[in-house]
Protein backbone atom coordinates (compact mmCIF):
# COMPACT_ATOMS: atom_id res chain seq x y z
CA UNK A 1 0.00 0.00 0.00
CA UNK A 2 0.96 3.59 -1.20
CA UNK A 3 2.06 6.19 1.83
CA UNK A 4 -0.66 8.72 1.72
CA UNK A 5 0.77 12.34 0.61
CA UNK A 6 -0.14 15.20 3.46
CA UNK A 7 -0.03 18.71 2.11
CA UNK A 8 -0.15 21.73 3.27
CA UNK A 9 -1.32 25.16 1.48
CA UNK A 10 -0.14 28.39 2.57
CA UNK A 11 -1.35 31.97 2.35
CA UNK A 12 2.03 34.00 3.28
CA UNK A 13 0.50 37.28 4.23
CA UNK A 14 -1.45 37.66 7.33
CA UNK A 15 -0.57 33.65 7.73
CA UNK A 16 2.79 33.16 8.26
CA UNK A 17 4.11 37.04 8.70
CA UNK A 18 3.40 39.95 11.73
CA UNK A 19 1.16 42.14 9.53
CA UNK A 20 -1.02 41.43 6.05
CA UNK A 21 -0.04 44.54 4.75
CA UNK A 22 1.56 44.61 1.46
CA UNK A 23 4.64 47.02 1.06
CA UNK A 24 5.38 47.25 -2.68
CA UNK A 25 8.98 45.85 -3.79
CA UNK A 26 9.98 43.98 -0.50
CA UNK A 27 9.63 40.18 0.58
CA UNK A 28 7.28 39.32 3.11
CA UNK A 29 8.84 38.23 6.54
CA UNK A 30 7.98 35.13 7.85
CA UNK A 31 7.77 35.18 11.87
CA UNK A 32 9.92 33.77 14.23
CA UNK A 33 6.59 31.08 15.30
CA UNK A 34 6.34 30.39 11.73
CA UNK A 35 9.79 29.29 11.20
CA UNK A 36 9.59 26.88 14.22
CA UNK A 37 5.69 25.27 13.55
CA UNK A 38 7.03 24.93 9.77
CA UNK A 39 9.59 22.85 10.53
CA UNK A 40 7.40 20.80 12.83
CA UNK A 41 5.27 20.63 9.37
CA UNK A 42 8.02 19.44 7.87
CA UNK A 43 9.10 16.89 10.05
CA UNK A 44 5.63 15.32 10.32
CA UNK A 45 6.06 14.85 6.60
CA UNK A 46 4.10 17.20 5.29
CA UNK A 47 4.90 18.58 1.57
CA UNK A 48 4.53 22.30 1.79
CA UNK A 49 3.33 25.09 -1.20
CA UNK A 50 3.08 28.69 -0.56
CA UNK A 51 0.85 30.50 -2.68
CA UNK A 52 0.78 34.00 -2.62
CA UNK A 53 -0.46 37.17 -4.96
CA UNK A 54 3.09 38.59 -4.41
CA UNK A 55 5.34 38.57 -7.81
CA UNK A 56 8.01 36.26 -7.46
CA UNK A 57 10.49 38.42 -7.99
CA UNK A 58 9.68 39.61 -4.82
CA UNK A 59 9.40 36.15 -3.24
CA UNK A 60 13.06 36.00 -4.52
CA UNK A 61 14.42 39.48 -3.05
CA UNK A 62 18.11 39.00 -1.47
CA UNK A 63 17.37 38.22 2.40
CA UNK A 64 13.55 37.48 0.91
CA UNK A 65 11.41 34.89 1.76
CA UNK A 66 12.91 31.91 -0.54
CA UNK A 67 16.38 32.49 0.88
CA UNK A 68 14.75 32.59 4.54
CA UNK A 69 13.07 28.82 4.02
CA UNK A 70 16.53 27.65 2.39
CA UNK A 71 18.45 29.33 5.41
CA UNK A 72 15.94 27.05 7.63
CA UNK A 73 16.08 23.76 5.22
CA UNK A 74 12.41 24.28 4.74
CA UNK A 75 12.70 24.02 0.53
CA UNK A 76 12.96 20.68 0.10
CA UNK A 77 9.31 19.40 -1.17
CA UNK A 78 8.27 22.86 -1.05
CA UNK A 79 6.35 24.88 -3.77
CA UNK A 80 6.10 28.17 -3.84
CA UNK A 81 3.83 30.23 -6.21
CA UNK A 82 3.70 33.96 -6.84
CA UNK A 83 0.96 36.05 -8.68
CA UNK A 84 -2.23 33.74 -7.04
CA UNK A 85 -0.52 30.75 -8.40
CA UNK A 86 0.62 32.12 -12.08
CA UNK A 87 4.07 32.36 -11.41
CA UNK A 88 6.21 29.34 -9.50
CA UNK A 89 9.68 29.84 -7.81
CA UNK A 90 11.42 26.75 -8.42
CA UNK A 91 14.94 25.43 -7.92
CA UNK A 92 16.30 23.68 -11.18
CA UNK A 93 20.27 21.36 -11.15
CA UNK A 94 22.22 22.59 -14.47
CA UNK A 95 25.79 22.90 -14.74
CA UNK A 96 28.78 25.37 -12.75
CA UNK A 97 30.50 27.72 -15.34
CA UNK A 98 32.94 29.90 -15.21
CA UNK A 99 33.49 32.58 -17.56
CA UNK A 100 31.22 31.50 -19.57
CA UNK A 101 32.67 27.55 -19.72
CA UNK A 102 31.66 24.24 -18.10
CA UNK A 103 33.37 23.37 -14.74
CA UNK A 104 35.02 19.86 -14.40
CA UNK A 105 36.33 17.94 -11.53
CA UNK A 106 37.79 14.73 -12.08
CA UNK A 107 36.57 14.44 -15.76
CA UNK A 108 32.68 15.21 -14.66
CA UNK A 109 30.94 18.23 -15.16
CA UNK A 110 30.12 19.87 -11.64
CA UNK A 111 26.46 20.12 -11.19
CA UNK A 112 24.96 22.77 -9.14
CA UNK A 113 21.41 23.49 -7.86
CA UNK A 114 20.59 26.89 -9.02
CA UNK A 115 17.21 28.96 -8.11
CA UNK A 116 15.50 30.13 -11.07
CA UNK A 117 12.20 31.50 -12.05
CA UNK A 118 9.78 28.95 -14.30
CA UNK A 119 7.15 30.12 -15.79
CA UNK A 120 3.36 28.60 -15.64
CA UNK A 121 0.62 30.17 -17.47
CA UNK A 122 -2.67 29.55 -17.18
CA UNK A 123 -5.33 28.99 -20.42
CA UNK A 124 -5.43 32.25 -21.66
CA UNK A 125 -2.58 34.66 -20.85
CA UNK A 126 -1.21 35.25 -23.72
CA UNK A 127 -4.45 36.86 -25.14
CA UNK A 128 -4.94 38.44 -22.09
CA UNK A 129 -2.07 40.26 -21.48
CA UNK A 130 -2.72 42.13 -24.76
CA UNK A 131 -5.87 42.77 -23.49
CA UNK A 132 -5.16 43.98 -20.14
CA UNK A 133 -2.62 46.79 -22.37
CA UNK A 134 -5.35 48.01 -24.50
CA UNK A 135 -8.20 47.14 -21.86
CA UNK A 136 -6.65 48.79 -19.41
CA UNK A 137 -5.80 52.07 -21.04
CA UNK A 138 -9.22 52.56 -21.67
CA UNK A 139 -10.35 52.30 -18.51
CA UNK A 140 -7.78 54.69 -17.00
CA UNK A 141 -8.89 57.10 -19.50
CA UNK A 142 -13.00 56.38 -18.42
CA UNK A 143 -11.39 56.64 -14.33
CA UNK A 144 -10.01 59.93 -15.01
CA UNK A 145 -13.21 61.24 -16.86
CA UNK A 146 -14.77 59.88 -14.03
CA UNK A 147 -13.07 62.63 -11.81
CA UNK A 148 -10.97 60.38 -9.66
CA UNK A 149 -6.72 61.03 -9.81
CA UNK A 150 -5.28 57.56 -10.99
CA UNK A 151 -1.56 56.19 -11.94
CA UNK A 152 -0.53 52.98 -12.49
CA UNK A 153 0.16 51.24 -8.88
CA UNK A 154 3.48 51.14 -8.20
CA UNK A 155 3.66 47.80 -7.47
CA UNK A 156 2.46 46.47 -11.08
CA UNK A 157 4.41 43.79 -12.85
CA UNK A 158 3.90 44.86 -16.38
CA UNK A 159 5.23 41.54 -18.41
CA UNK A 160 4.55 38.42 -15.60
CA UNK A 161 1.33 39.77 -13.56
CA UNK A 162 -1.87 39.03 -15.42
CA UNK A 163 -3.48 41.33 -13.14
CA UNK A 164 -4.43 45.46 -14.00
CA UNK A 165 -3.46 47.55 -10.92
CA UNK A 166 -4.16 51.17 -10.41
CA UNK A 167 -3.53 53.46 -7.41
CA UNK A 168 -5.73 56.56 -6.55
CA UNK A 169 -4.40 59.75 -5.13
CA UNK A 170 -7.61 59.56 -3.13
CA UNK A 171 -8.30 59.37 0.41
CA UNK A 172 -8.79 55.81 1.60
CA UNK A 173 -12.72 57.29 3.01
CA UNK A 174 -13.66 57.48 -0.81
CA UNK A 175 -12.73 53.33 -1.04
CA UNK A 176 -16.13 52.03 -1.68
CA UNK A 177 -17.05 54.87 -4.29
CA UNK A 178 -13.99 54.08 -6.24
CA UNK A 179 -14.76 50.52 -5.93
CA UNK A 180 -18.17 50.64 -7.21
CA UNK A 181 -17.25 53.01 -9.98
CA UNK A 182 -14.65 50.71 -11.21
CA UNK A 183 -16.85 47.59 -11.32
CA UNK A 184 -19.04 49.66 -13.36
CA UNK A 185 -16.11 50.76 -15.76
CA UNK A 186 -14.78 47.42 -16.33
CA UNK A 187 -18.03 45.89 -16.88
CA UNK A 188 -18.84 48.67 -19.44
CA UNK A 189 -15.61 48.03 -21.19
CA UNK A 190 -15.20 44.61 -21.05
CA UNK A 191 -18.67 44.75 -22.52
CA UNK A 192 -17.58 46.68 -25.93
CA UNK A 193 -14.13 44.89 -26.11
CA UNK A 194 -16.11 41.63 -25.98
CA UNK A 195 -18.27 42.62 -29.33
CA UNK A 196 -15.09 43.35 -31.33
CA UNK A 197 -13.81 40.56 -33.49
CA UNK A 198 -10.47 41.99 -32.80
CA UNK A 199 -10.25 41.81 -29.11
CA UNK A 200 -12.82 39.99 -27.72
CA UNK A 201 -12.37 39.65 -23.92
CA UNK A 202 -10.73 35.69 -23.41
CA UNK A 203 -11.62 36.32 -19.74
CA UNK A 204 -14.39 37.12 -17.17
CA UNK A 205 -12.83 40.25 -15.21
CA UNK A 206 -12.84 40.77 -10.87
CA UNK A 207 -12.25 43.59 -9.12
CA UNK A 208 -10.85 43.91 -5.81
CA UNK A 209 -9.23 46.72 -3.46
CA UNK A 210 -6.12 46.18 -1.87
CA UNK A 211 -5.39 48.84 0.44
CA UNK A 212 -1.52 50.25 0.89
CA UNK A 213 0.45 53.26 1.63
CA UNK A 214 -2.48 55.22 3.22
CA UNK A 215 -4.30 54.94 -0.73
CA UNK A 216 -6.57 52.78 -1.96
CA UNK A 217 -5.31 50.37 -5.24
CA UNK A 218 -8.01 48.81 -7.65
CA UNK A 219 -7.09 44.73 -8.83
CA UNK A 220 -8.77 43.96 -11.50
CA UNK A 221 -8.08 40.42 -12.69
CA UNK A 222 -9.36 37.47 -13.99
CA UNK A 223 -12.33 35.52 -12.63
CA UNK A 224 -10.26 31.94 -13.09
CA UNK A 225 -7.33 33.74 -10.84
CA UNK A 226 -6.35 32.68 -7.93
CA UNK A 227 -4.97 30.81 -5.16
CA UNK A 228 -6.99 27.68 -5.84
CA UNK A 229 -4.85 28.10 -9.81
CA UNK A 230 -1.52 27.63 -7.44
CA UNK A 231 -3.20 24.36 -5.25
CA UNK A 232 -4.16 22.46 -8.78
CA UNK A 233 -0.54 23.44 -10.39
CA UNK A 234 0.86 21.81 -6.93
CA UNK A 235 -1.14 18.83 -7.19
CA UNK A 236 -0.21 18.35 -10.96
CA UNK A 237 3.55 18.71 -10.33
CA UNK A 238 2.86 15.95 -7.40
CA UNK A 239 0.91 13.96 -9.95
CA UNK A 240 -2.19 13.65 -7.79
CA UNK A 241 -5.30 12.97 -9.57
CA UNK A 242 -8.52 13.42 -8.77
CA UNK A 243 -9.70 10.03 -7.65
CA UNK A 244 -6.32 9.94 -5.04
CA UNK A 245 -6.81 10.27 -1.11
CA UNK A 246 -4.41 12.98 0.64
CA UNK A 247 -4.79 14.60 3.32
CA UNK A 248 -4.90 18.60 2.95
CA UNK A 249 -4.97 21.48 5.04
CA UNK A 250 -4.95 25.57 3.81
CA UNK A 251 -4.42 28.23 5.22
CA UNK A 252 -5.92 31.83 4.61
CA UNK A 253 -6.67 34.86 6.11
CA UNK A 254 -9.69 36.14 4.11
CA UNK A 255 -12.88 34.80 3.16
CA UNK A 256 -11.93 34.71 -0.49
CA UNK A 257 -9.07 32.26 0.53
CA UNK A 258 -11.80 29.57 0.97
CA UNK A 259 -11.31 28.99 -2.70
CA UNK A 260 -8.68 26.89 -1.90
CA UNK A 261 -10.27 23.85 -1.28
CA UNK A 262 -11.36 22.48 -4.58
CA UNK A 263 -10.83 18.99 -3.33
CA UNK A 264 -13.39 17.62 -0.68
CA UNK A 265 -10.24 16.29 1.22
CA UNK A 266 -8.80 19.63 1.55
CA UNK A 267 -9.62 21.23 5.03
CA UNK A 268 -9.89 25.40 4.55
CA UNK A 269 -8.57 26.70 7.93
CA UNK A 270 -8.92 30.55 8.31
CA UNK A 271 -6.89 32.36 10.47
CA UNK A 272 -7.22 36.00 12.38
CA UNK A 273 -3.60 36.59 12.34
CA UNK A 274 -0.28 34.86 12.70
CA UNK A 275 -0.76 33.78 16.62
CA UNK A 276 -4.04 32.13 15.64
CA UNK A 277 -2.29 30.36 13.09
CA UNK A 278 0.41 29.25 14.93
CA UNK A 279 -1.90 28.04 17.78
CA UNK A 280 -4.57 26.56 15.12
CA UNK A 281 -1.58 24.52 13.53
CA UNK A 282 -0.09 23.05 16.78
CA UNK A 283 -3.56 21.30 17.23
CA UNK A 284 -3.67 19.96 14.01
CA UNK A 285 -0.33 18.68 13.99
CA UNK A 286 -1.17 17.32 17.80
CA UNK A 287 -3.49 15.11 16.30
CA UNK A 288 -1.10 13.99 12.89
CA UNK A 289 0.12 10.37 14.28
Amino acid sequence: MSKMIKIMFFDIDGVLTATDKYVPNTSPKLTAESIKVLKKIKEKGFVTVFITARSVRELRLKDGFEQKLKENGLLKDTFIFGALGLDMAANEYEFKTQKGQIVFEKGDAVITKKSIVKRETFSNIDQYLLYKMLLGKEIKQKLKYAGFKVRPAISEEIINDARILFEFDEPMKRNEEILQKTIEIVKEQREIFNNTKKFGSPVDLDVYPIPESGYPIMSIQPVELGKHLGILRALNQLKIRPSDKIIAYAFGDKDSDAKMKIRKDIEFVKVKNNSDFVKKIKEILEKEI
